[in-house]
């Protein structure tokens, strides 16, 4: 006999279904379980979220088949679930007594999800274990009712369809998959019946109306008009959707008169046919034959007739709606002669956009379509403008107000022109006292009539004007044009004014309604002359922009400074009429490098392209005493341009140049070296000290000074002149309101220039704080600055402002800009420094004298380093040293300046306590930093210049010489070397980090020297001994092995 252990139970079924039963099994969720021999049925009850009955019907095993069935909706739904797989395994385990492995492990809240997901599951029959289901006929019938509702009934039935009296239960039956019953010979199961896939379809749309409508009256929101339980009230919204899936089945619409099958969708055209003729009276008749025949549904915008569904478009539909309203009770419309010409023009174009249009013979013979001739006649009477207004279609005339007396023939009027003008008419203020047009012609009013509404209705009408009307008007609208001239005395600009065809005498007068921003100006003439043009618009701007007041105005004239030329250039936009020395001067502001001043031939520099564009805008500004800023990226020579400019402008004044205190000497280096023909001099020291100077110094060419000493000092400035003020790195004097700033407009200079990378760091108040002191009166003050437009001020600035990127000017540039950095030790400093000097100055020439140089090599060496490291920071190796370091304060302005612009950049030092301070100082502020010294790990060495080089920080800290070689820094734009090395070659191991294959960017090395140190006689040295370095020391030698006696006592002074 055959059994269950002869037979795979998990290939009967789905594998998450026998998962979930074995699953049920192992749980011992399985009880009651029985066997019927007479019946040959097993039963058991299997525990889920309720208790289910399972029945297992055995009587045709032995062919092969197995009768399944389950009370849970699972299988209600699929056919098939997991408490039958339960069953028969535990039907299967009895029969063999040897049941399937066990779970170990009771998970119960997963093992619950997992069973209540898998309930959802959409899983198709075992045809082993489920028999041949019974497939239903569903019959659809459209019905509307008394308020155009859309109504849908359902048949359903094996052969013979029956009605579904209650289509809510019905479809909440079918999808909860619940029975439901029609008559005592026939009820719906799931367990026997099922639907074709496009029913169910149809019924999920169905059953959501039927949600939705629940809602709605759960809620008291609004419900549709009672209706039938047999039917379901389709809503708008799905309509179409649902007459769609409609016509693929069995579906009939009923009207009150007849049914209808095969029904269509119409989209791309309407059913409207009307023919239009005249009855025994005489009176036109427009027919509308089978309206009756057709129903339009508002709420749904579609219209049903003989048998098919039609959806207008959206223009259409108020006209459907207008029109089957009148065609339900009028299909034959009568129209009145007086209304003949108003149907034929407005009513007729819209019934061809929805239908066929028939017109009789006779009727088409009458109508005539000329286009039409509107004319307007108008005259002065007292105070009134009097108008007549007409239209003339060919030979008839029309009064518009009170329409034609003749009706002989039907005239196609031009509606929409028609309105137009009434329109016009309406807004002109006009008033229509039943025979004629009238309008008050106050001045206002009458200007309001001539110069904006005549120009509207001459478009529509023609018009005509008697002379005193005419009168009023200015016919050829005057041309406003503007001179500019240069006045080389006073260096200003006399702008004058012009108006064309004005008398003279008027002119004062309408530049002075101008400004008054009015709108028109009475000509002595009577005339009223607008002044809303482009060009009077334009002049008002220019007025506005350069706050030219009434007073200004000088017979029609008025002067300006002339740093105003380019911008009052831009602003005129009349015709132009400028002479010789203006046109001079924008070609020199506009295109200075184009200009042609000679370099000075003691400049001991050769100047690149774009250095030498920037000396031709110093120069160009310089001519007309004015000032600007040049804003070149760091590293492009921002210094050695303002050198040769300086060099180029000898007066008996001198050049005044105010810069940070750490790079005071770094300016004086500069200028020894590209223009030794100057006399520099430094305006540092005591209080005292620097009187005495001022007052010696008179003769130099140069004063160099901080922002701090000068601020001190600004009492001995007050009463000095300069040539020039030239500000290094200008965003110290940013904030208007510091005592800084504030001092520097004391200054009296000739000419005022500013140098920064960074002109605007944080805020456009920036700039123009800045302007104030090189061109005070160019801004507005600063809360009409803040108004001003980014646009409006790059107008106003751009002659004055020059800026060049690195990698606008890459082509021309090497690979590699060298520059030295030289700062001022403080007063700790120098103390600690000359003592130790002096110290190893006795002692070494004492030790050469008594034993020789070699024997004292490594004492000098040590010596020497001493000195090297109080230039860098006493710190380094003096304990409880609380003073400050100069260079170390211009490391961190350059560092600042340096990430302002964007930069990245290498910090090399050799000594590991100097880096130990800058980290300090970095941290204090907030700068991110990587730190590779001699200790860090090979590994940790390539990680941190991978990061670097993606763009993580934009300072590298590294030990001169751990950081020298392996290294691949391509990140970095920026090489600082904090203190010398002795052998040049180590320090271009260290910028070749940077400068190597795969950089994008030029690379610029910074060297920090400090002023009237052993760090500048070993820099001269290094450059003395440079080739020969080059061919002798090989990396990693010390130069100093190499240094001779010579070399030491010139370094020492010995």
């Amino acid at each position: 006999m055959k059994s269950f252990r002869d037979i795979n139970i998990q290939k009967m079924f789905p594998s998450v279904v026998y998962r979930r039963g074995l699953e049920y099994y192992n749980k011992n969720l399985v009880s009651d379980l029985l066997y019927d021999i007479n019946y040959q049925v097993w039963t058991a009850t299997v525990q889920g979220t309720e208790d289910y009955f399972v029945e297992i019907n055995t009587s045709d095993f032995a062919k092969g088949s197995v009768d399944a069935y389950c009370d849970c909706p699972a299988f209600d739904t699929y056919g098939s679930c997991k408490h039958i797989v339960a069953t028969l395994i535990s039907i299967s385990a009895r029969e063999t007594n040897n049941p399937p492995r066990k779970m170990s492990d009771n998970y119960q809240t997963t093992n619950w999800l997992i069973d209540s997901i898998s309930s959802l599951t959409n899983y198709q029959p075992t045809s082993e274990v489920l028999s041949e289901k019974i497939p239903l006929h569903v019959e659809y019938y459209f019905k509307w009712s008394f308020e155009r509702n859309l109504l849908l009934e359902l048949k359903v039935g094996e052969k013979r369809c029956l009605v579904v009296k209650n289509a809510h239960d019905f479809l909440n039956d079918v999808m909860k998959g619940n029975e439901h019953y029609f008559t005592k010979t026939f009820t719906y199961s799931p367990e026997t019946h099922y639907f074709m896939q496009q029913d169910m379809e149809i019924f999920e749309l169905l059953f959501s109306v039927l949600r939705n409508e629940k809602i709605y009256l759960d809620r008291g929101i609004y419900h549709y008009q009672d209706s039938p339980e047999r039917s379901v009230v389709i809503p708008p919204l799905l309509a179409k959707q649902l007459l769609h899936m409609l016509i693929k089945r069995d579906f009939t619409v009923e009207t009150r008169d007849q049914s209808f099958q095969h029904i269509d969708i119409v989209e791309d055209e309407l059913p409207f046919h009307f023919d239009l003729a005249k009855n025994e009276q005489g009176e036109l008749v427009l027919s509308m034959d089978e309206m009756a025949s057709m129903t339009y549904f508002k709420l749904y915008q579609m219209l049903f007739s003989h048998g098919a569904f039609y959806f207008p478009a959206k223009e259409q539909i108020p006209i459907i709606e207008q029109i089957t309203q009148v065609g339900r009770e009028n299909e034959h419309l009568p129209i009145p002669k007086k209304q003949a010409d108003a149907f034929i023009s407005e009513v007729l174009p819209s019934l061809k956009k929805v239908g066929d249009v028939q017109i009789d013979e006779n009727v088409a013979a009458e109508i005539i379509q000329v286009p039409l001739r509107a004319k307007l006649f108008l005259e002065v009477q007292s105070n009134w403008i009097v108008g007549k207004l007409e239209y003339h279609y060919g030979d008839y005339q029309i009064d518009p107000f009170s329409g034609r007396e003749q009706d002989d023939v039907i005239i196609i009027r031009d509606v929409e022109k028609e309105q137009q003008i009434m329109h016009l008419i309406e807004h002109a203020n006009f008033h229509y006292n039943g025979k004629e047009l009238y309008i008050e012609a106050d001045e206002e009013s009458l200007y309001d009539f001539l110069y904006d509404v005549l120009p509207l209705l001459d478009k529509y009408v023609e018009l005509f004007l008697t002379s005193e009307i005419r009168n009023f008007i200015v016919e050829n609208e005057p041309s406003p044009s503007t001179s500019v001239r240069h006045e080389s005395s006073s260096n200003l600009l006399e702008i004058g004014f012009n108006i064309d065809g004005v008398d003279d005498s008027e002119i004062s007068h309408i530049l002075n309604a101008v400004m008054e921003k009015k709108r028109y100006y009475r000509m002595q003439s009577g005339a009223l002359l607008s002044l809303e043009g482009d060009e009077f618009s334009s002049m008002k701007q220019l007025f506005d922009d350069l706050d030219i007041q009434k007073d200004d105005l000088q017979d029609g004239n008025v002067q300006m400074p002339v740093y105003r030329g380019a911008q009052v250039d831009e602003l005129i936009d009349t015709k132009k009429n400028y002479d010789p020395s203006f046109r001079k001067l924008l070609h020199q502001l506009k295109s200075p490098e184009e200009q042609v001043y000679p370099l000075p031939e003691s400049l001991n520099a050769t100047l690149r392209d774009y250095q030498m564009t920037g000396y031709q805008w110093f120069k160009s500004l310089s001519a007309y005493y004015l000032g600007g800023i040049l804003a070149d990226d760091m590293g492009l020579g921002k210094t050695l341009q303002s050198i040769a400019y300086i060099l180029s402008e000898p007066s008996d004044m001198p050049h005044l140049i105010v810069a940070p205190s750490s790079v005071v000497y770094n300016w004086k280096n500069e200028c020894d070296k590209f223009a030794p023909d100057l006399n520099v001099a430094i305006l540092t020291g005591a209080p005292l000290e620097r009187v005495k100077k001022i007052e010696e110094y008179t003769d130099m060419d140069v004063w160099i000074t901080s922002y701090a000493t000068l601020r001190q000092d600004i009492e001995l400035y007050r009463e000095q002149s300069f040539q020039t003020l030239i500000l290094d790195e200008s965003q110290y004097i940013k904030n208007y309101a510091t005592k800084t700033s504030r001092a520097i407009r004391e200054i009296k200079a000739s000419r005022r220039f500013a140098l920064s990378g960074t002109p605007i760091e944080n805020s456009i108040d920036e700039l123009w704080a800045i302007f104030q002191v090189i061109l005070p009166g160019l801004m507005p003050n600063q809360r009409s600055f803040k108004q001003l437009s980014h646009e409006k001020i790059a107008q106003l600035t751009k002659p004055f402002i020059l800026r060049r990127l690195k990698k606008d000017v890459l082509k021309e540039l090497p690979d590699k800009i060298e520059t030295v950095h030289v700062s001022e030790l403080t007063k700790d400093q120098k103390d600690l420094y000359v003592g130790y000097w002096r110290e190893l100055q006795q002692e070494a020439a004492q030790s050469m004298k008594e034993s020789g140089f070699n024997q004292n090599r490594m004492k000098i060496l040590a010596g020497l380093t001493r000195l090297r490291q109080i230039c860098c920071h006493p710190s380094v190796f003096v304990e409880n040293y609380q003073g400050e370091s100069g260079k170390l304060n211009q490391l961190m302005d350059t560092v600042r300046n340096a990430i302002a612009n964007g930069k990245r950049m290498l910090i090399f030092s050799q000594f590991t306590s100097m880096h130990e301070i800058i980290i300090e100082k970095l941290k204090q502020e907030e700068i991110d930093y990587f730190y590779l010294h001699g200790q860090t790990a090979s590994e940790d060495r390539v990680k941190m210049s991978e990061r670097f080089n993606n763009g993580e920080n934009n300072v590298f800290l590294i030990s001169l010489k751990a950081g020298g070689t392996g290294l691949n820094l391509t990140g970095a734009d920026t090489v600082i070397l904090y203190d010398l090395w002795w052998n040049p070659a180590v320090e271009d191991q260290a910028t070749g980090r940077a400068h190597r294959f795969g950089q994008k960017n030029v690379v610029q090395v910074i060297r920090l020297i400090t002023e009237g140190t052993i760090e500048e006689k070993i820099y001269d040295l290094q450059q003395k001994k440079r080739e020969l370095i080059d061919q002798v020391i090989q990396p990693g030698e010390t130069m100093l092995s190499s240094l001779s006696e010579d070399d030491v006592r010139e370094l020492l002074n010995i």
